[in-house]
């Protein structure tokens, strides 16, 4: 795993991309209802393979970084660049609550408040700010699938970060 750190012309989709996972995968930031001591793994980079080490549902998925390009100056001397990232969290009708209520949408209900919060946090933003993904924007889209009989709740994010404009190299 990489440290957080500020973004490079070298590091663009590297760095962007941990920074975020990063920012997610902090306990302190978004808790796993499912394991309180932080232990199990709960962020993942892409969609974890269910029959293998699988450590189970609720989990989340950042995805890797799309930066792209933006403006530049006539003279070459700024850029400005933006990050843009899915992040999906999944949750699965199999848990209950004592009254055998089925509790998954309220599972994800609960992690996707905790990222709104992490990333809508004036700590957290200007952390990303002094990283240089500055001017963050997304979008949460809910929907439903089913695995095994049983139904999965998703919450996928589009987030968009914009970094200030920057002496280009």
């Amino acid at each position: 795993m990489v440290d957080s750190a500020r973004i490079t012309a070298t590091s663009i989709v590297k760095q962007s991309f941990w920074n975020l996972y990063n920012l997610i995968n902090n306990r302190s930031n978004v808790s796993d209802p499912n394991s309180s001591a932080g232990t199990r793994k709960f962020v993942y980079r892409r969609m974890p393979n269910f029959g293998r080490n699988f450590a189970g549902f609720p989990f989340i998925v950042v995805s890797r970084s799309k930066p792209s390009k933006g403006k530049t100056t006539a003279d070459l001397s700024k850029k400005y660049h933006s990050f843009d990232f899915t992040v999906a969290v999944y949750s699965q009708d199999s848990d209950s609550d004592s009254s055998g209520d089925a509790q998954g949408a309220d599972t994800a209900d609960i992690i996707t408040n905790s990222i709104i919060n992490t990333l809508d946090s004036p700590t957290n933003r200007k952390i990303l700010l002094d990283y240089l993904m500055g001017s963050l924007e997304y979008d949460i889209d809910t929907n439903e699938d089913e695995l095994k009989g049983k139904t999965v709740f998703i919450t996928e994010f589009d987030i968009r970060f914009e970094n200030n404009l920057i002496k280009s190299s």
